[in-house]
């Protein structure tokens, strides 16, 4: 018990020899312990609360980690000045890119608890790093992706090219990455990218058959004709309800695109389909969305609480026609894997923009 209590007064700056002076009323060693006693509880209140307090001030200061990446774009992407961010609390704080933005990519365990660091799968612009992608350094994230077979590569922040400033956050690669869940859930994570863009598809004359939905043989991937080509080739012709569009050397309606929404196991064995969540436009459908036929679709996603809707293929507006599907929030859902791979897919998307971090560490 006293080589505790003379640790404790040691870290208090206070020897027991010097206590004991100190307290020349005290004539029992009884007393003297008593004494100390009542010290070490003073101090480890003292230092709990002390402890408390910081922790309460770091969730306060606290941001989520998608957020804090954005605002940090926002600013500039400044390496060495500090930057101003909004918390969760909706308070101002300052931050630097070394100290809060870099161990986003480079630490393990931050963006939920296992999670491998961004860094040990993009670790240096070479082929044997996933995208040629190195996001270790300032440098190396400012070179982006795909710099060897894309060069001098693919941004990450929206500007127009590697080295231009016209950072444009919401049309973000690494923003589409790291916050789009990949729709349907459930989908098995493939860390090859196969499967980004759905499953294979049969186009002939009978119209579109996607590999593997009839539940007999697997789905495949990796092909030329795909689910999302589809899509993608539909809207690129203007998302026609009845007229026709080409793909795959054939002529194709609305009515061969309607099912890859409406029917299941169309993206992988035992996927639901996308109109099992999203079938009204009300509030119990999960963005207010009905994907089960085209005037649903052309709505877009979160019709009451964002009127009249948020549009699905690039539009800048509900209704307009200037159809971007590079930019299409639908793509993004339906194509990016969610980064870092592992994430637990959370249909409630409380998870979609990161966990609360502050200065590089994740807050629990």
């Amino acid at each position: 018990m006293e080589i505790i209590f003379k640790r404790a007064l040691r870290t208090l700056g206070i020897t027991l020899g010097g206590l004991i002076a100190w307290s020349g009323l005290l004539q029992a060693q009884g007393d003297v312990q008593m004494c100390v006693s009542k010290a070490l509880l003073t101090y480890l209140e003292c230092a709990g609360e002390g402890a408390g307090t910081a922790a309460l001030a770091q969730k306060q200061a606290g941001v989520k980690a998608v957020d804090l990446i954005g605002q940090w774009v926002s600013a500039g992407a400044p390496e060495t000045e500090m930057f101003e961010y909004t918390s969760s609390d909706n308070d101002q704080h300052t931050a630097t890119f070394k100290d809060d933005i870099l161990p986003l990519f480079t630490k393990d365990g931050v963006w939920f608890e296992g999670a491998r660091s961004c860094a040990s799968c993009h670790f240096a612009n070479s082929e044997n790093a996933y995208h040629e992608m190195d996001l270790t350094s300032y440098a190396g994230i400012m070179k982006g992706g795909d710099v060897l077979t894309k060069p001098p590569g693919v941004p990450l922040f929206g500007q127009d090219e590697i080295g231009a400033t016209n950072y444009d956050w919401g049309h973000s690669k690494l923003k589409a990455r790291l916050r789009n869940n990949r729709m349907p859930p459930n989908w098995p994570e493939d860390l090859t990218e196969t499967n980004r863009d759905g499953p294979c598809v049969i186009v002939d004359s009978a119209g579109v058959t996607v590999q593997g939905s009839d539940g007999e043989k697997k789905h495949k991937y990796g092909c030329e004709l795909n689910t999302v080509g589809l899509i993608g080739a539909w809207v690129d012709a203007g998302a026609p309800e009845l007229k026709s569009f080409a793909y795959g050397g054939s002529q194709l309606t609305f009515n061969d695109v309607l099912p890859v929404f409406t029917k299941p196991n169309m993206w992988f064995n035992g996927s639901a389909p996308c109109s099992s969540c999203h079938f009204a436009n009300s509030e119990v459908s999960y963005h207010e969305m009905d994907l089960s036929s085209y005037a649903g679709i052309m709505k877009g996603g979160d019709v009451l609480s964002k009127p009249p809707g948020v549009p699905l293929f690039g539009q800048s507006k509900i209704g307009a026609s200037d159809y971007d599907w590079g930019h299409s929030k639908m793509r993004a859902r339906l194509r990016n894997n969610r980064m870092p791979n592992g994430a637990t897919f959370d249909i409630t998307e409380e998870n979609r923009d990161g966990p609360l971090v502050f200065r590089g560490r994740r807050l629990k």
